[in-house]
């Protein structure tokens, strides 16, 4: 939560979601989803630019929720990796394209839920979704840069933690 809070004026970059992810691996599937469930329930809860509406609050925990989870499911397959070495491209890869998948499930269902609750026309959610694609691209990009280049520092930091 310290993490969300910490980049809370700056404009579509958040940490939030990867702490989340590497709590997921860090504790397994079930520990890491109640972890993005309970985190993002109290972050948006008591963040200084308002409580959410309800719908909101529930797409932004669901989504958190399904990120923690992740992050314990693949724990087994990234945790052994070695990375920042000539072959692990494609691992930095895969996590990028991961943290691009799951910033963009938390996009759509945080940005369909206000038109819903609204009781917004179809034509008038269409046009909600169209109008926050160039926020939700650069909250993508930027969430797959951390993940592709931060999460293996600490996943790094975590072995020589193991060995000492």
């Amino acid at each position: 939560m310290v993490l969300g809070y910490l980049f809370l004026p700056v404009p579509n970059l958040e940490m939030i979601t990867a702490g989340i992810f590497f709590s997921g691996i860090l504790m397994g599937p079930l520990y890491g989803s109640i972890i993005g469930c309970v985190a993002e329930t109290i972050y948006s809860t008591f963040n200084p630019m308002g409580f959410p509406p309800p719908p909101l609050l529930i797409a932004q925990a669901l989504s958190m929720t399904l990120t923690g989870f992740c992050g314990g499911l693949i724990a087994s397959k990234i945790t052994t990796i070695r990375y920042f070495s000539s072959g692990s491209w494609y691992y930095h890869f895969f996590l990028g394209a991961l943290g691009a998948f799951l910033t963009t499930i938390f996009d759509l269902l945080t940005n369909l839920s206000f038109p819903i609750s609204a009781g917004f026309s179809a034509e008038q959610t269409r046009l909600t979704l169209i109008l926050g694609i160039p926020f939700a691209a650069m909250h993508i990009t930027t969430n797959a840069m951390i993940f592709a280049m931060i999460i293996p520092i600490f996943l790094n930091r975590i072995k020589s933690w193991s060995v000492s």
